[in-house]
């Protein structure tokens, strides 16, 4: 058994600092429909102990929900990089 912290809890926060849904039940966390968490539910948890397996599933977990978005030919970068050129053409 593994007991949860603080530092635990951060290492799982995702760069949007946050924790999904699932990486919330990997550890126990009761959720009620729509996502809605028992206020105090974080107080209750640090110091509870959970398995390795629960662990690890809660760190693999992160990030696995934000979806990847395609930068690639976005105007604005085109943009950039059009002026990028003309800067270098200039020197």
């Amino acid at each position: 058994m593994v007991a949860v912290t603080k530092e635990l809890l951060e290492q799982g926060l995702s760069r949007n600092g946050a924790w999904s849904r699932k990486q919330l039940i990997a550890l126990g966390v009761p959720i009620r429909k729509r996502f809605k968490l028992i206020k105090g539910w974080k107080d209750r948890l640090i110091g509870s102990e959970v398995t390795e397996q629960q662990k690890t599933l809660f760190l693999e977990l992160k990030d696995k929900h934000i979806k990847k978005v395609n930068t690639t030919g976005l105007l604005f970068g085109s943009l950039e990089q059009q002026h990028m050129k003309e800067i270098c053409a200039c020197l």
